[in-house]
């Protein structure tokens, strides 16, 4: 990238040479310096991310060195031996959380290649944008385009807090929808005797979550990454075929297994320590689907009225769930 380049976000940004020092420290460690220096055009900036990219800590060295510890933290979890899974099959599971991570981030990122479009204003409550992936392709079954969607809330909540429901698999919010990582089942007999279990977990990292609509029956398995740290959090999911799950257990190829990943992205709406009062949270939604009616030059309008719905609901009953309590 030339230093004068400005890229394609929705707000532009070009970066400065920055770069980092690494020292040799006792006990095998290192002690990083980093120093980062872009520059950011924010004129285009939706307003609930102005106080923390004008603050610089958007694209500070801060977040660039927690995400050196993060990956230092993958590599201590990959090379752990504290698992229920035999050594294959938690390689396995461990590459394959990260081609569901990667693939996340990859779809919802900003820039000249994913050109997204915002639902026309009779039909999104909020700003919803939405734009076409790859077509997905499962043996056996039809293809179809996938289409990504997403919305970013500010809620006045600590992150930590937020990050905590959002990754954990009993809480319910009893209203008329049911917060199941990010997929609202409508309330009804089969969503009320929904049973959610840890079937895998290595570490607190990457899990395998079980749902049941009665003990002996298994509705779907999720495979759920997530983290978090001073700078930012996120928990990343997708659902998984039991006999796909099955071979990945056994040490399978994780490059032979379709993977739809949804999640959540959590940013503090201010620098930490900057102004008064609390520190609350952003939180920014995205959800893919597999839609064989629509393409690129014509989305229904049943499609764009389900893709409102989802997001609309879900982010009413974190919000509800997060100012007015929920039982545990």
């Amino acid at each position: 990238m030339e230093h004068g380049e400005w890229l394609m976000f929705p707000w532009s940004f070009r970066r400065r040479p920055s770069g980092c020092v690494i020292q040799e420290v006792g006990n095998r460690g290192s002690e990083v310096t980093w120093i980062e220096h872009v520059e950011v055009d924010s004129r285009s900036l939706h307003p609930i991310f102005r106080p923390i990219v004008s603050s610089g800590f958007a694209f500070s060295a801060k977040r660039w060195i927690a995400t050196i510890n993060r990956h230092c933290q993958w590599l201590t979890t990959s090379m752990a031996r504290t698992t229920p899974t035999a050594d294959g099959g938690r390689e396995s599971l461990l590459k394959l959380a990260e081609k569901m991570t990667k693939n996340f981030f990859n779809n919802i990122n900003s820039c000249s290649e994913n050109v997204w479009s915002g639902l026309p204003q009779n039909f999104a409550a909020q700003d919803v944008r939405l734009r076409y992936g790859n077509i997905l392709k499962v043996l056996g079954k039809p293809s179809g385009n996938i289409v990504i969607f997403t919305t970013s809330t500010h809620i006045p909540i600590p992150m930590e807090v937020l990050f905590d429901f959002l990754r954990h698999e009993r809480i319910r919010n009893r209203g008329c929808f049911l917060v199941l990582l990010g997929i609202c089942f409508q309330t009804n007999d089969m969503s009320e005797n929904l049973s959610m279990s840890v079937m895998v977990k290595i570490l607190k990292i990457v899990s395998i979550i079980q749902v049941n609509s009665s003990p002996n029956k298994i509705e779907i398995l999720y495979l759920q990454e997530s983290y978090t740290d001073e700078t930012g959090s996120y928990i990343v999911y997708a659902p998984m075929d039991i006999m796909a799950m099955s071979k990945i257990l056994n040490g399978g190829n994780p490059k032979f297994v379709s993977i739809l990943p949804s999640g959540f992205s959590i940013m503090p709406d201010k620098a930490p320590g900057q102004g008064d009062g609390a520190v609350g949270s952003i939180l920014t939604l995205a959800f893919q689907s597999v839609d064989r009616l629509s393409n690129k030059e014509y989305m229904p309008p049943s499609t764009l009225k389900i893709i409102d719905a989802i997001l609309s609901t879900t982010v009413a009953s974190i919000k509800d769930a997060m100012l007015f309590g929920i039982r545990y």
